[in-house]
Parts: C-alpha cells; sequence; structure tokens
C-alpha cells in the first residue's frame, strides 16, 4: 500500500527548505556544544560568559527543535566527560584528607612530646631539690605515669600509621585501576562499576572515622532478559537508559547512583538512617514503576526490585554489598517489583 506520509518524508526539499533545515541543524549543534563546554569552564573566566551569551543569542535567533540524533550523541558525551571529572575531583579531595589526617595525627602525638619533655625536666629539677626520701619516691611516680603516657601515645600513632597505610595501599589500587578506566557507563551515562570501587572505600573510610551513616541500595531490573529475547538488545539498551535516568532523578544531590553490572545498579545515599532509606527506595521503585515503552500495539511496563542495606560498625565494604545483594535477591523471590531490608 502506498504510505503518502513515508512519501513526504523522503521528498527532497527545495532550495529554500534545505537551507532552513540545514541551519536549524547547525544551530542546535552548535547550542549543544556551547552548553556542554560552559559546563566544564569555570564560571569566574570571562570565556564561560562569552560562550554562555553566544548560546543565549543562538536559541532566541533560531529556537532550535529538541535534540536528536548527533546533537544528542554530543549532549551525552559532556555529561560523560563532567560527571567523571567531577568524580575525579572527589578522588583527589579523599587523598588529601588522608595526608591532613595523618599530620594531624602526628601534631598530637608531637605535641604530647615536648610536654613530656617539660615535665621531665620539671622532675628532675624537683628530684635535685628533694629533702626526703618520699618527695623523691612521689616524683618518680609522676615520671612513670608520664613514660606510660607517652608509650601509650606511640602505640596510637603506630596503629594510625598502619591504618593509613592500609588505606591508602588500596586507594592506590582503585586509583591504578580508574585512571586507565572510563569511570562513566557510556550507556546509560551514570557512573560505573569503577566508580563504584573507589567511592565505596571513601564511604567506609569516613563512616569509621566520622560515623557519616550512610545505606546502599542494589536494583535490579525484573525480567529483563525478556526484553532483550522478545523484543531485541535496542529495547534491552532502551530500558537500561530510562531506568537509570529515572532513578538519578529520583536521588537527593548527594547521592550516586552506579551501574555495577548487566542490569545491575547500585546506589549510594549519603548521612541517612534506614526509615528514610526505605522511603526513597520505594519513591525509586514507583518512578521506574510509571515509565513503559511501546513496541507496535503494545505498553511493555518496567519494574525494579531493590535491597537495602545500611552501613554497621566493624563490617567490611564487602559485607555490606552482600547484605544489600541478598535483600535484592529476597524481593526478586517475593514476587518482584517490591523493596525488602537487609538483616
Amino acid at each position: 500500500m502506498f504510505d503518502k506520509k513515508k512519501n513526504d518524508e523522503n521528498k527532497i526539499p527545495n532550495g529554500t527548505e534545505a537551507t532552513k533545515e540545514f541551519n536549524e541543524r547547525v544551530s542546535r549543534l552548535l547550542v549543544v556544544c556551547l552548553d556542554g563546554i560552559c559546563q566544564m569552564i569555570p564560571q569566574k573566566e570571562a570565556l564561560y560568559s562569552a560562550l554562555k551569551n553566544l548560546g543565549d543569542v543562538v536559541r532566541k535567533a533560531t529556537r532550535p527543535k529538541p535534540l536528536a540524533g548527533m546533537g544528542k550523541d554530543i549532549e551525552d558525551f559532556f555529561k560523560r566527560q563532567i560527571l567523571e571529572t567531577s568524580f575525579r575531583a572527589t578522588k583527589n579531595e579523599t587523598v588529601m584528607q588522608i595526608v591532613l589526617d595523618l599530620s594531624e595525627t602526628i601534631q598530637q602525638i608531637a605535641s604530647t612530646t615536648d610536654d613530656f619533655d617539660h615535665k621531665m625536666e620539671t622532675s628532675m629539677e624537683g628530684i635535685q631539690a628533694a629533702s626526703t626520701i618520699e618527695d623523691i619516691l612521689s616524683l618518680k611516680d609522676g615520671i612513670l605515669q608520664e613514660i606510660v603516657k607517652v608509650r601509650v601515645n606511640s602505640q596510637s600513632l603506630k596503629s594510625a600509621v598502619t591504618e593509613y597505610k592500609k588505606t591508602t595501599q588500596s586507594l592506590s589500587v582503585k586509583l591504578e585501576e580508574t585512571e586507565a578506566k572510563a569511570l562513566v557507563d557510556s550507556l546509560t551515562n551514570v557512573l560505573n562499576r569503577n566508580a563504584y570501587n573507589m567511592k565505596i572505600i571513601q564511604m567506609m573510610r569516613e563512616f569509621s572515622q566520622t560515623k557519616n551513616y550512610f545505606c546502599l541500595l542494589v536494583l535490579d531490573i525484573d525480567h529483563f532478559k525478556k526484553f532483550n529475547d522478545n523484543y531485541g538488545h535496542k529495547a534491552g539498551d532502551r530500558v537500561l537508559k530510562s531506568v537509570a535516568a529515572s532513578v538519578q532523578d529520583s536521588l537527593r544531590a548527594s547521592d550516586l547512583v552506579f551501574r555495577y553490572g548487566g542490569e545491575e545498579f547500585v546506589v549510594v545515599l549519603s548521612g541517612i538512617q534506614e526509615d528514610n532509606a526505605l522511603k526513597l527506595a520505594e519513591k525509586i521503585r514507583k518512578d521506574v514503576e510509571k515509565e513503559y515503552f511501546v513496541d507496535k500495539d503494545q505498553k511493555l511496563k518496567v519494574t525494579i526490585s531493590l535491597g537495602v542495606a545500611c552501613v554497621k560498625e566493624g563490617e567490611s565494604e564487602i559485607e555490606l554489598f552482600e547484605r544489600a545483594d541478598k535483600a535484592m535477591y529476597v524481593a526478586k523471590s517475593k514476587g518482584r517489583n517490591r523493596v525488602e531490608i537487609a538483616e
């Protein structure tokens, strides 16, 4: 059957129409490039203002249509670059904080040592001036107490240095891995597993020092294999992109989402208690459930199962993840499209 609409779309435009269409395409690409560059330049730079003003002028003059094709690819590229740059900056801050913490510990021990020297000098003067054996023995007891304090402080310093050494060695390995690899998943434009491995070390360290509470969400797309098998891998990719975007939009500014692998994502919720983590997980579940895809005449629903685990004193990052992952599988076993809390 003749398809008039399709024939119209394939019709070769005349000179005026072709020029107008070309100008619109160029303006869309120019705007997205300007926006992307502006996000990577500090706002205090003169170039930032100049490019932003140019972008505003182009928008007003051409009123470009929503992004598609190459324009969307360029926008996604800038999103990945900006996210990766931002995450690498937090990585550098983590290294800097470790050095500052160690320096502060050494300074505290040094000040104690200076105080010890002063007390020893005073005690020696007291012994020389003592007139009775009782006075000398009393001063002796004071000296012994100060020696014990120094020994305890020295042991504390040794323990602190050992702990910092373990942390920096582990971090060094992760830094070498991430320097050679991207930190952002190219399909979904969220952070990837390499980035998660870096972030969780930072979070566990902060918790051990400052008790900065946080929770972990592990979520998995329900029946994802069916989307690939029944509707093709392109449909599966659309599902992954949609879920990632929906989760990202549901989070607070302080939270991060990572594509852990396949159809599994991990979310790090900073500074949050268990009850609020559950509420946020439920919000994410509902927001994803609202989305659907149209394939021919069918509406395809997407749902996720989530496991929630909040950090506990003394556990490792591996144990924390395993608890959240186990809770997610409990949600799967209870019918999917639900949230379960870890034991």
